[in-house]
């Protein structure tokens, strides 16, 4: 790849999040993985985003309690019964 098609930082920080979310083209991926690859400043911006959102998804999920669920089946099922 040269270096006409090698993303800027800019470029490639405003792609982060799409990059993180996988809703890139393979093509586009690759530029973005390459110049990660090259590019301390900015792979240090992704591992840091990554590992958010690791954190966010293992830490912060509230558990519903099994009443409520229960309350809400219940009401759910009497809704049908009223069809």
């Amino acid at each position: 790849m040269d270096e006409q098609e090698r993303p800027s930082c800019e470029d490639a920080l405003t792609e982060l999040y799409t990059f993180l979310d996988g809703e890139l083209t393979t093509e586009k991926r690759e530029h973005i993985r390459v110049h990660l690859d090259d590019c301390t400043p900015c792979l240090e911006h992704y591992d840091f985003e990554a590992e958010l959102r690791i954190v966010i998804s293992t830490k912060c999920k509230e558990s519903v309690p099994q009443a409520l669920k229960d309350r809400i089946a219940a009401t759910l099922a009497e809704l049908q019964t009223e069809l």
